[in-house]
């Protein structure tokens, strides 16, 4: 069975009330990146989202709990925001520390979905809006808020592949869709 996935956008308009555009934008494409992976998931079956690849203890349910995780953790860091003790909760299967235990069996593919938003709706864009400089250091490494968010918007890419490949290790393909062209045409 192959899913047709929604489409992926390229033109992108930076979130409204923010204090930097640079930051609302990269705040935007973050957006655009977990909506290609919920559109990954959101049909899945519980057997889907609990599949191991090939003996890593790598499934989709462990690889979405992790991206919330690593948005929670870097958001928190970098603009103080904590996630609530409940949403620490939910996110904690998907930390570094607990890969090296077997994966537990996740939530459904929509609790999954709303796990990652409450880490966007709570933290990420109540943390981003009153950063009004993109290239301040943000972190005691000399991390600038600019490179945090496009380190997040990669994490969400490489993992969305990860996502795609073990879906179709598990029996199911996705057909990537274009929703707006990457460049005119000529």
């Amino acid at each position: 069975m192959t899913k047709k996935g929604r489409g992926r956008f390229y033109k992108i308009t930076p979130l409204k009330g923010f204090a930097n555009r640079d930051i609302a934008m990269s705040a935007a494409w973050i957006d655009e990146y977990r909506e290609r992976v919920y559109d990954q998931i959101e049909d899945l079956p519980q057997s889907a989202l609990d599949f191991e690849a090939r003996g890593t203890g790598i499934t989709i349910g462990r690889l979405l709990l992790h991206m919330g995780w690593a948005e929670s953790l870097w958001i928190g860091r970098i603009t103080g925001v904590e996630a609530s003790p409940g949403l620490s909760e939910l996110l904690s299967p998907g930390s570094l520390e607990n890969f090296e235990n077997k994966p537990c069996i996740s939530p459904g593919a929509e609790a999954l979905i709303d796990i990652c938003r409450r880490v966007r709706n709570e933290m990420t864009i109540p943390g981003l809006k009153s950063t009004s400089d993109a290239d301040a250091s943000c972190w005691k490494d000399g991390s600038t808020f600019r490179g945090v968010l496009g380190q997040l918007q990669w994490h969400w890419i490489y993992h969305s592949g990860q996502v795609g490949l073990i879906r179709f290790e598990w029996g199911s393909d996705y057909e990537w869709t274009m929703g707006s062209p990457m460049a005119p045409e000529m």
